[in-house]
């Protein structure tokens, strides 16, 4: 594709005027007392709006991130889009926006959040906002100081708030249903038991792993963790039948064969597309929305096979999710609960030997061997020294009829994932990760006990080695709060 008719071009970007994200048409929301309470929620008339917004930078936006990167933009493949649902039952109106980049900072997501806020008077707390994770796009959390992307990010923020704004200028007389089926052929586990030091040393020249990332064959005693092949599936339609939008979620890291520079959306515009082929949904008015989130998928491999492998993945989750909707059955009255809860988590920071030995390898005077990274992570380790002991990371818990999703800002691993979904008191739940923020990898106590990437202390990972079960408790503790209120 030409980049230019996808993407905006660099010059006219700098010369566009950002002005006031203002949406006429948007009914104005009014919180009732139900709303901001935890009291009983009724089951009022649905309704549900939907809406798209295009993100995609201009050329020569940053790509880097918190551990690897992928240089500047030099080319669009397929454009970045926010996907946002909103519910409303009379009683609570929500919204959940899936953003098609890597990561996003809280910085950011509560920017855009207060825009909509001012626009609607839809409350803060009543807002969802997550990264799909495609590892083709810039990294939306501290890129650089250029005057391309600070302009990017108040782009990027604008833009995602127009999403949530039409979705709710949309809102409409809807019904919805829920359902979920297994697909386990794009799941595979991408951590490996080993040998100490069989893979060579970490980034600290430490020996000493014994689990690792893409281990090499020969050194692989078996795979590590467990996989959820589980796709989850949120259906909304208009009160007359005709597809309103889809909202899925699947546990899988992303595709791999990106080229270099170049931006892509991975599989989630591909499941986005051919999910509205197949409910007939082209000439909806207003259009039909898919949407795919990503579930836990921090111990998860990506599927390899490049743009065509997106396509398969895309196609087939797609496929799958059009066979649960048929067999659902639809409300038109569902009760709608959403909590928000920030939890204290503890920061895993550099002790006074890690940060000599970052400082030693900058002068030039520590020289054992170690892995390829460990230049970045020596830049991690200096930075990680000035954060604070504890974080506070927001995390929500949703209920939609007998649906339950649980948010968090991390790479969840699938474990943990599942005991969620198992323990909660819904029919049906889901996780979306990169939620309202970014907190890192979030590894299982018995996976920190075996080291390699996912586990070493970086801006990529650093919550306390207990963050995974306090993380777990606490979203079951939110989910059975959200269901006990109805």
């Amino acid at each position: 594709m030409v980049p230019e008719q996808n993407g905006l071009r660099r010059r006219d970007f700098l010369r566009a005027t950002m002005s006031a994200t203002a949406f006429a048409g948007v009914p104005a929301f009014v919180a009732t007392a139900d709303d901001k309470s935890s009291g009983p929620r009724g089951a009022g008339r649905l309704n549900a709006g939907a809406a798209i917004a295009d993100i995609t930078p201009p050329l020569g936006v940053s790509m880097k991130g918190p551990i690897g990167g992928n240089g500047i933009v030099k080319s669009i493949h397929d454009p970045m889009h926010a996907r946002c649902l909103a519910l409303d039952n009379g009683h609570t109106r929500l919204a959940i926006c899936v953003c098609d980049c890597t990561v996003i900072w809280r910085k950011s997501i509560e920017q855009a959040k207060k825009l909509v806020h001012q626009q609607t008077g839809l409350p803060i707390e009543r807002m969802l906002i997550s990264a799909t994770h495609t590892h083709a796009t810039p990294r939306m959390m501290g890129m650089s100081d250029t005057d391309l992307d600070k302009q990017y990010y108040d782009h990027f923020e604008r833009r995602i708030a127009e999403a949530i704004c039409r979705a709710i200028a949309n809102l409409a007389p809807a019904r919805i249903g829920w359902g979920s089926a297994s697909k386990p052929e794009f799941v595979r586990r991408r951590r490996f038991r080993i040998e100490p030091g069989s893979n060579g040393p970490n980034p600290f020249g430490e020996m000493t792993d014994r689990a690792w990332m893409y281990a090499k064959p020969k050194t692989r005693i078996r795979p590590e963790g467990r996989v959820d092949p589980g796709l989850s599936i949120l259906s909304v339609q208009h009160a007359d039948g005709r597809p309103l939008a889809v909202l899925a979620n699947y546990s899988i890291h992303y595709t791999s064969g990106y080229k270099r520079n170049e931006v892509s959306a991975d599989y989630y515009p591909q499941f986005a597309d051919q999910i509205e082929k197949l409910l007939e949904a082209d000439e909806s008015k207003p259009a039909f929305v898919g949407i795919m989130s990503n579930g836990n998928s921090g111990n998860i491999g990506p599927w390899h096979g490049g743009y065509e492998g997106m396509r398969k993945v895309g196609n087939s989750l797609a496929e799958e999710a059009f066979r649960v909707c048929q067999k659902m059955d639809y409300h038109d009255r569902v009760p709608i609960v959403m909590r928000e809860e920030e939890l204290e988590l503890g920061v895993r920071r550099p002790d006074e030997k890690r940060i000599a030995w970052a400082r030693q390898v900058l002068a030039g005077t520590w020289t054992k061997k170690a892995h390829h990274w460990k230049n970045v992570y020596v830049r991690n380790t200096l930075q990680l020294k000035d954060f604070p002991p504890t974080v506070r990371p927001k995390f929500q818990a949703v209920q939609i009829g007998n649906l339950g999703i649980a948010s968090n800002p991390c790479e969840m691993y699938a474990e943990t994932g599942l005991e969620i979904k198992q323990g909660s008191p819904l029919e049906v739940t889901f996780n979306i990760q990169l939620a309202n923020g970014y907190n890192g990898y979030l590894p299982t106590p018995e996976q920190h006990e075996l080291g390699g990437y996912s586990t070493w202390p970086a801006i990529s990972s650093y919550l306390e080695v207990d963050a995974s079960s306090k993380i777990r408790d606490h979203a079951l503790k939110l989910l059975k709060e959200a269901s006990a209120v109805v």
